[in-house]
C-alpha cells in the first residue's frame, strides 16, 4: 500500500511539473536585462537597452520619446540576483559599462513644458488559455522619484487585441518601504489567468506619469531580473491528477 501511495504521489507530480513553463529567465530572453543594444535616443546620441524587450515612451505634451530609460551596470545591485551575461563591459553605446546590467528609469525627463513622462518595457510570449501567468521582479526606487512603477500582464488573442490584464501598483505595494538594500531593492510578483481565445501573454514594466522633482535628490526608479512561469490553475491541476489516478487504475486491473 506504501508503494501504490508513493507511486500516486509521483504520478501526481509528474503531470504538475510537465504542465509548468518557465517562459522567460535567465539568457534566453534576456530576463535578466543584461544584454543590450545600442539606441538613438536623440539625434548622434545612443544609450544602451535590453535586447529582446520593446520600449515604448511618451510625455503628455509632446508625445513619444525615446530616452525614458537606459541600461546600467550599477542599476542592478545586490540583492538582485548576480548574473553575467552582458555582451560588452566597457562604456560604450551598446553596452551597460559591465556584465550585470540593470534598467534605470528617468522620471526627470518628465516636466512643465513636455508633460508627465511614461516608459515602458515588455516582451510577448505564446499563452495558452487556462493556463496561470506569474510575472516576477526585482524594482526598486530613490525617496525622491515621482511617479508610480507598475507590473503589467496582458493576454492578446489572434487579432492582437487585448482580452485580459492585470496590473501591480509597485508603489502601493512597498517600492518606497525601507529594507536597508540599495534603491530598497525587493521582488514582486503578478499573477494572471489566461482567458479563452489568449494566444500571447505581454509582461511589462512601466514608469507612470513622472517628473522632475523640485527637490532634487536621488529620483531612480530601477528594476532587473523577470521571470514569467506558467502553470494549470488548480481546478485544471486536480483534473489532471484525477485522470492521471484513472489511468492508473485501469492499468493495475489489467494487470
Amino acid at each position: 500500500m506504501k508503494r501504490l501511495v508513493l507511486s500516486l504521489t509521483g504520478l501526481g507530480l509528474t503531470v504538475i511539473c510537465a504542465h509548468a513553463q518557465t517562459i522567460i529567465g535567465g539568457s534566453v530572453n534576456n530576463g535578466n536585462l543584461d544584454r543590450t543594444h545600442a539606441t538613438e535616443v536623440a539625434p548622434g546620441f545612443f544609450l544602451p537597452k535590453p535586447t529582446g524587450w520593446t520600449y515604448s515612451g511618451s510625455r503628455a505634451n509632446t508625445g513619444t520619446f525615446q530616452d525614458g530609460l537606459s541600461s546600467e551596470s550599477w542599476a542592478g545591485p545586490a540583492p538582485t540576483p548576480a548574473t553575467t551575461d552582458g555582451n560588452l563591459n566597457g562604456p560604450s553605446p551598446e553596452g551597460c559599462g559591465g556584465p550585470d546590467c540593470g534598467v534605470f528609469f528617468k522620471p526627470f525627463t518628465g516636466n512643465a513644458t513636455d508633460g508627465a513622462a511614461t516608459a515602458r518595457l515588455f516582451q510577448d510570449n505564446p499563452a495558452t488559455p487556462g493556463l496561470t501567468y506569474t510575472l516576477s521582479g526585482w524594482a526598486g526606487a530613490e525617496a525622491n522619484f515621482l511617479g508610480n512603477g507598475a507590473f503589467g500582464l496582458e493576454f492578446l488573442n489572434a487579432a492582437n487585441n487585448v482580452i485580459g490584464s492585470q496590473t501591480l501598483d509597485l508603489n502601493a505595494n512597498g517600492l518606497f518601504t525601507a529594507n536597508g538594500q540599495p534603491f530598497n531593492y525587493k521582488q514582486f510578483n503578478l499573477g494572471g489567468l489566461a482567458p479563452a481565445g489568449a494566444v500571447t501573454v505581454r509582461a511589462s514594466v512601466s514608469m507612470l506619469n513622472a517628473m522632475s522633482n523640485p527637490a532634487g535628490g536621488g529620483q531612480a526608479f530601477v528594476v532587473d531580473d523577470f521571470s514569467l512561469v506558467a502553470v494549470p490553475e488548480p481546478s485544471t491541476v486536480a483534473l489532471m491528477i484525477v485522470g492521471a489516478l484513472g489511468l492508473f487504475a485501469l492499468a493495475r486491473r489489467r494487470r
